[in-house]
């Protein structure tokens, strides 16, 4: 079933942000595309990145797009560390699908 399209400064289910770099001639609502491999922050997630997506045969400069339910894999907040394991949930990008 297609799902929405995730962009630069979507939110995770920990409330994390992707920050890019996207996809940037690729935009949806004037904002870039996310991407595999695109990094994410926040408050439970210190340094991550988008590693897997349902899209994969949708590119964007050579990478699989997000969308919601890609999976964020990453570090939390110090001084634990531990590893932290969040899907894209905030995509209000309903106009575009992959």
């Amino acid at each position: 079933m297609p799902t929405p399209v995730a962009t630069i400064t979507n939110l995770t289910a920990t409330g994390d942000v992707i920050i890019g770099p996207g996809a940037i001639p690729n935009m949806v609502k004037g904002l870039p595309i996310a991407c595999m491999g695109d990094a994410v922050a926040g408050p439970v997630c210190m340094t991550g990145v988008i590693t897997m997506t349902t899209a994969i045969n949708k590119l964007a400069k050579g990478r699989p797009t997000a969308n919601i339910g890609s999976v964020v894999t990453g570090v939390g907040i110090p001084p634990l560390c531990l590893p932290v394991v969040t899907a894209v949930m905030v995509c209000p990008n309903v106009n575009e699908i992959v």
